[in-house]
């Protein structure tokens, strides 16, 4: 794993030879580490777009109102705006840490090697991607195929044969562009001899209960079809497609 540390003096961190100080502890569990400024002023872009980085900590200590400049900063700073990012911060200021300044987590210094150990994983395994023969992850999306279930962190969804299938589908090709008429081969069969809107249909339920982000998982591809996107992060609809999603469910309203 990849971690950027961010800190005020990070010359002097990196010196810092301690078994608590975090760099120390990072490398002790096996963890590329890069220091760098709260300012991200002196991380080499080219470098982290090379080999991006897997996490971000932010060494704040007490001196949280730095800390939350910086994690503002990461929102605009390419390389590291989408990375998921933990605040090192000590138990006096931790009622003043603000989320709303985008971190994913916390931990208390001085440092738990067990404890970051375990949030660097939870974090990890919340942005991982990844899928087998049983298991198929997508963002906060788990299909468990062997059980035939689907949660979204963690709520089991309540799908019928057929989402669940349309579901499956999906997120087995997850990038790949399906029309309405493959979708029914494949997913419901070359039998079946509903029309294509019976997709449409299905899709719309699936996204409702997927619900909110993960919802947003299954793209509609203008003209096309649908497609389960591909890792990173959502890209926000144009206007014409939101206009094409309107005219889409008035419709359905209408079937």
């Amino acid at each position: 794993m990849r971690v950027v540390v961010l800190c005020a003096e990070p010359e002097q961190l990196e010196k810092d030879k301690e078994d608590d100080s975090i760099p120390m502890i990072l490398r002790d569990l096996g963890c590329h580490v890069t220091i760098g400024r709260f300012d991200v002023g002196d991380v080499d872009e080219e470098t982290l777009i090379a080999r991006p980085a897997s996490m971000v900590v932010v060494d704040a200590g007490d001196e949280l109102e730095r800390a939350h400049r910086c994690l503002r900063r990461l929102g605009t700073f390419a390389p590291l705006a989408d990375v998921p990012t933990i605040v090192a911060v000590t138990l006096a200021r931790l009622p003043g840490l603000d989320f709303s300044t985008g971190l994913d987590d916390f931990v208390l210094k001085p440092i738990v090697p067990a404890e970051l150990y375990t949030r660097l994983r939870q974090l990890d395994w919340k942005g991982a991607t990844f899928g087998t023969d049983e298991i198929i992850k997508a963002d906060d999306l788990v299909i468990d195929v062997a059980g035939y279930e689907a949660r979204v962190k963690g709520r089991r969804l309540e799908l019928t044969h057929q989402e669940f299938e349309l579901l499956r589908f999906l997120a087995q090709n997850r990038g790949k562009v399906y029309t309405r008429e493959q979708l029914l081969s494949k997913v419901w069969g070359y039998r079946y001899y509903g029309g294509s809107r019976t997709v449409d249909i299905h899709v719309r339920r699936v996204r409702a209960k997927l619900g909110g982000a993960a919802g947003a998982l299954i793209e509609t591809v203008r003209n096309v079809g649908y497609k389960m996107r591909a890792a990173g992060p959502a890209v926000e609809p144009s206007d014409d497609a939101v206009g094409d999603a309107a005219d889409e469910d008035e419709e359905l309203a209408g079937d």
